[in-house]
């Protein structure tokens, strides 16, 4: 890798992740005192030659993000699951599972743009969308509006459409 590329690599997954959790967005409990806020994401303009750095700093900045979540939500509502009825504590639990796979996705798809395999990315990158989606449809059938939920869902998917939209126009590139 380039010394260039591996400077920009370090500056851009430097500043996604230095965005503090608590700005991002409130972890509490409590959807009523969840302010409404959007993650934000880094808006980084890179040519097309640089698609894989900015797949690899979006999936590590995201891959980081998706544990954070976990842990800070999804454990710690299982922690207090008693006072949940049995679907929504399986909701809570497939949705730490579809997580755990999304992760999953992220790291192979970054192990796929660097061998430069944009099918496979664009393969795993779907897949990791599909991921977020499946928790998503598990919470709107428990028929709750969970604020923190929808904004994470919401940022995840935006990050993955972003990366699909790069990698597929590397694809097909003639």
């Amino acid at each position: 890798m380039a010394p260039l590329t591996q400077t920009f690599v370090v500056i851009a997954i430097s500043l996604f992740l230095t965005i503090p959790s608590n700005n991002a967005f409130d972890y509490s409990l409590s959807p009523s005192s969840l302010p409404i806020q959007t993650l934000k994401t880094p808006q980084v303009d890179i040519s097309s030659e640089n698609v894989p750095s900015f797949v690899k700093a979006s999936m590590v900045g995201t891959m980081s993000k998706t544990k954070e979540f976990i842990q800070n939500v999804i454990e710690k509502r299982l922690a207090i699951a008693a006072k949940f009825d049995h679907f929504h504590k399986d909701c809570l639990e497939t949705c730490k599972e579809v997580y755990e796979e999304a992760i999953d996705s992220m790291k192979k798809a970054t192990q796929d743009v660097k061998q430069e395999n944009f099918y496979k990315a664009n393969v795993d990158i779907s897949a990791m969308y599909s991921f977020i989606e499946t928790c998503h449809d598990c919470v709107v059938e428990t028929k709750e509006d969970d604020p923190a939920f929808q904004r994470f869902q919401k940022w995840a998917q935006g990050i993955a459409s972003d990366c699909l939209d790069k990698v597929s126009k590397e694809f097909y590139k003639d």
